[in-house]
């Protein structure tokens, strides 16, 4: 199981095409205090076969500030603008002030499942840099613990007095 979450935080594209999940984790307190900042969240990936719920906790992408973002808000409604496109309607938890945001059914990345609290901490510092190196020396460590273990065994074998039996 573990081997499996981390397969899904680490090489997602390769998860998400044996299973329909994708991990994310929660930057604002936004969801708060349904989903706790740090939280790494488990969403379902979307498809256009996929029916929203009122109240859904919908992943998304939006355009803030002239970069592309992913969103986790909770689902209101729905709304056609002046072209006649559908639009998915969200607001944070807590608030019933709805998004700016236009959200087309294009812009939906997943829906909500379950969520752990603050793991996702841990896992931006394994993704960062800093995180990278410490894990490398764990590693270097370890094969460092492993090879001083093997050579003790070696020196230990040899030292062993060798029993002879008479037939």
């Amino acid at each position: 199981m573990g081997m499996l979450i981390l397969c899904a935080i680490f090489f997602p594209s390769l998860f998400q095409s044996i299973l329909p999940y994708r991990f994310h984790h929660v930057l604002t307190n936004s969801m708060e205090p349904t989903i706790p900042v740090h939280s790494l969240v488990l969403v379902k990936v979307y498809d256009l076969s996929t029916p929203v719920e009122k109240d859904d906790i919908l992943v998304f992408r939006a355009n803030r500030f002239g970069e592309e973002v992913l969103i986790m808000h909770r689902f209101s409604h729905t709304e056609t603008n002046e072209k006649g496109e559908l639009l998915y309607r969200t607001h944070p938890e807590g608030s019933e002030t709805l998004d700016v945001y236009e959200t087309t059914r294009e812009d939906i990345v997943g829906i909500y499942t379950w969520h752990i609290p603050y793991v996702g901490k841990l896992l931006l510092f394994f993704k960062s840099v800093c995180g990278f190196l410490w894990i490398c020396q764990m590693i270097v460590i370890f094969l460092i613990k492993a090879y001083i273990l093997a050579k003790w065994e070696e020196k230990e074998k040899e030292k062993a007095p060798i029993c002879k039996t008479s037939s």
